[in-house]
């Protein structure tokens, strides 16, 4: 059996946390549409949807438009869709979709729409985050964390007095020498740096064995690999829910989860390897992790 119809099929696990799994397959949005009590909002706000099930959820009375419109996975023509629908609030699809330049351009224009709440898109490209960076009010720390920064905005928001270090720290592309650099700056928050980015082994290694860290944070990091989760597995007083709910997890690993009386299978609901790739495409990393 595989890991949805295990968890899909097991009393303990609430079917409205399966529906929030980013990864859902065509077939298990469907069969969970059509399952009694999970709520739809759910659906619409968290998988990657067909243009027929996009549809279905959009002319679904029970579905509010404002949950659709902070889908990360919309359409240019669907965020067009929904941008014209009176009442909508704008600022639910600025941060999570990926725009055209037009569509950035009429949402940066439009007084309706909170800049900050653009600046938390992390799909802006390189002349929107310096477009932004230079608006009077807007909040710099959110450029700092959500975005891709290029090593000159990285540098610039580093230097920049108004901008919490530890907002950078919660950015997911930073480079190996980025994570180094603002591991060694006095005063951050280096639970930030062991959660979000992706660590390489001697990272790993090092935050594991820093009092300053705590091991927890580690578990939330989405990048694991199968040894470092095992090591943090074993390790004593671990919350094992957070590798459930965050790790690219093996067969063995996701067996094991499921099984262990102190883990709450409703984490196991999230993960994003609930429908995992072939063992070759893991290795060549042609799946983009963006939980």
């Amino acid at each position: 059996m595989d890991r949805f119809d295990m968890l899909f099929n097991d009393s303990d696990v609430n079917k409205n946390y399966l529906a929030k799994n980013p990864n859902l397959t065509t077939e298990q949005i469907d069969l969970l549409y059509s399952s009694g009590g999970v709520q739809k909002d759910n659906l619409a706000i968290y998988p990657k949807l067909t243009d027929e099930q996009f549809n279905q959820l959009f002319n679904d009375s029970r579905v509010k438009k404002d949950q659709l419109a902070q889908n990360s996975n919309l359409t240019t023509e669907q965020i067009d869709l929904l941008y014209s629908i009176e009442g909508l609030n704008k600022n639910n699809l600025v941060l999570n979709s990926k725009l055209t330049d037009e569509q950035f351009n009429r949402f940066f224009n439009d007084p309706r729409v909170d800049k900050d709440q653009l600046a938390q898109n992390s799909n802006l490209t390189t002349e929107q985050i310096d477009l932004l960076y230079s608006t009077e009010g807007v909040i710099k720390n959110f450029l700092a964390r959500y975005p891709k920064l290029t090593d000159e905005q990285f540098n610039q928001l580093f230097n920049d007095s108004d901008v919490s270090k530890d907002y950078l720290a919660k950015n997911r592309n930073l480079t190996t020498e980025q994570i180094d650099l603002l591991y060694s700056t006095e005063g951050l928050n280096k639970n930030n740096l062991a959660i979000y980015p992706k660590l390489t082994d001697e990272q790993f290694t090092r935050f594991f064995n820093d009092s300053d860290v705590g091991k927890d944070y580690l578990a939330m990091n989405s990048n694991l690999t199968t040894e470092q989760i095992d090591l943090l597995y074993s390790t004593e007083g671990l919350r094992t829910n957070f590798l459930a709910a965050y790790s690219k997890l093996t067969d063995e690993q996701f067996n094991q989860l499921f099984n262990d009386s102190d883990v709450n299978k409703d984490h196991l609901a999230y993960n994003p390897s609930i429908n995992p790739l072939p063992v070759n495409k893991w290795q060549s990393g042609i799946f983009n992790w963006s939980w």
